[in-house]
């Protein structure tokens, strides 16, 4: 068999003798194969060869240049209840040391890699999610990488059927080989994913259901000045038809050529709905012994012109409201990190993270971690930040599903990626959307203090409404 273009003779070799010793030894279960490919844009290679049935993955950070597309399950891992983050470390960890890897490439992230997710709450049973799990991670079986200018492809295999080095040789080409063919047809046909193809609507959807909702800001300030909490975070779904064409693919593209500074995400379970957005809040990006992450909360929509723009980003830093929200969430991620801290830096006052549409107060925060600090374990220690649930949260959480009328499901849990060596993102599942099959549901929220003003919240919540359904063409 011919060895496929992207392995010379020298790196051929090293592959069988990789091969042999792994079929040879028999102690691991699983393999992944790395190897260099062609530049090709990573979310047109998802859209030309995507299934609805089975895992499809997207993550994308366009003004980094980085991008993951994934398809299919070698290992999908879930887990539910409290303890869902040490049980999907501990899973994550026993199938990292049965996985054997091979690359050709020199390259941090090359090799295993695990994608998806947690929900917002401990548990998810809820027919709207009924696709989604309260913790999942999944393995893929093919992957493309962009981090720059360095694009490969990793496969990965269940090696334990086989036990002929020939044959699994022989699979891991025709494997290589599959992508190799599947890359000349996309650069072919596309040369962008395709945007999204619904009809403009006539009548904006944001009008619906502002008094029941103002009504429950309202007795959330009740609570407060019974000093049940300090703050709460409460959403609203919007729900619009969703169209026939519209590919979830499609809308991802519209979101990450306006959006560039945020993470864009697609997740798919296999034969489920799509869950994507793109998020402005970074919850943790890991790597070895360092760690970043952010408290994003206050917000101010954008002006019409410069003047105007300055004027609102002053107001937006002098709000007292708006700091006081900040500074909250601020505290919380600090008094969250010390354990796993060896020392915690971030600037005295928050800066303006301006979007298209909206401007934040942002604190960008670094900490240099103990080693026993791993991906999971903080994300456990940091969801949910007061960002998006509460102050303090124990007190907070029952009054979440009191005072709102949907199942969050993923929205504003953590979503992002993690690989063998420890490092990996994950970010706030905000300004994101839910696509069943005949509809959309969009999700925003705000902080509830205790002089906020239930009118001005209905606003904001429209104002993070906004980008989802313009992708979706609600224009």
């Amino acid at each position: 068999m011919e060895r496929p273009m992207q392995l010379d003779r020298s790196t051929d070799e090293q592959l069988k003798t990789f091969i042999d010793e792994l079929v040879r030894r028999q102690d691991r279960s699983y393999a992944t194969f790395s190897v260099p490919v062609e530049a090709i844009d990573p979310l047109c290679f998802l859209e030309h060869n995507w299934d609805a049935n089975t895992f499809q993955y997207y993550w994308e950070k366009p003004s980094e240049h980085f991008a993951i597309a994934a398809s299919g399950q070698m290992v999908h891992l879930s887990a539910s209840g409290t303890d869902r983050f040490a049980d999907m470390h501990r899973r994550q960890q026993s199938v990292r040391e049965a996985t054997a890897s091979f690359s050709s490439v020199f390259h941090s992230h090359s090799g295993l890699m695990f994608l998806g997710g947690f929900s917002f709450f401990d548990e998810l049973d809820h027919a709207d999610w009924h696709s989604f799990e309260a913790a999942s991670l999944t393995v893929p079986r093919w992957l493309i990488l962009q981090d720059g200018n360095h694009f490969s492809a990793t496969v990965a295999l269940d090696v334990r059927s086989y036990q002929n080095p020939d044959d699994l040789y022989a699979e891991v080409i025709e494997q290589l080989d599959q992508i190799d063919r599947l890359l000349g047809t996309t650069s072919k046909l596309y040369s962008t994913a395709g945007a999204a193809t619904a009809g403009t609507a006539s009548v904006s959807p944001l009008k619906r259901g502002s008094e029941a909702w103002i009504s429950s800001v309202k007795k959330a300030r009740e609570q407060i000045r019974k000093n049940t909490f300090k703050k709460i975070v409460l959403a609203r779904r919007l729900s619009v038809p969703r169209g026939d064409s519209v590919r979830p693919t499609a809308l991802l593209n519209r979101l990450r050529s306006q959006y560039q500074k945020c993470s864009c995400f697609l997740i798919h379970p296999p034969r489920g709905n799509s869950f994507l957005g793109a998020t402005p809040e970074q919850l943790v990006a890991f790597q070895h012994d360092f760690l970043r992450t952010e408290a994003l909360a206050g917000s101010m929509e954008r002006g019409e012109t410069a003047m105007e723009d300055i004027d609102l980003e002053k107001d937006l830093s002098i709000s007292a409201k708006n700091q006081h929200e900040h500074q909250f969430v601020v505290r919380d991620i600090e008094q969250r990190l010390r354990p796993f801290a060896h020392s915690i830096r971030r600037s005295d006052r928050p800066q303006i993270k301006k979007l298209l549409n909206v401007q934040h107060l942002y604190t960008p925060i670094q900490a240099d971690l103990k080693p026993e600090a791993t991906v999971l374990s903080i994300l456990a220690q940091l969801h949910p930040t007061p960002a998006v649930g509460g102050y303090p949260w124990e007190k907070a959480a029952p009054f979440i599903r009191q005072l709102e009328d949907f199942e969050r499901g993923w929205y504003a849990g953590p979503v992002g990626w993690l690989n063998a060596s420890g490092s990996g993102e994950f970010a706030v599942a905000i300004r994101s959307g839910l696509l069943g099959d005949d509809q959309a549901h969009f999700f925003a929220g705000c902080g509830i203090v205790a002089n906020s003003n239930p009118q001005a919240e209905w606003e904001e919540t429209n104002l993070k409404l906004k980008p989802m359904l313009f992708a979706l063409r609600y224009d």
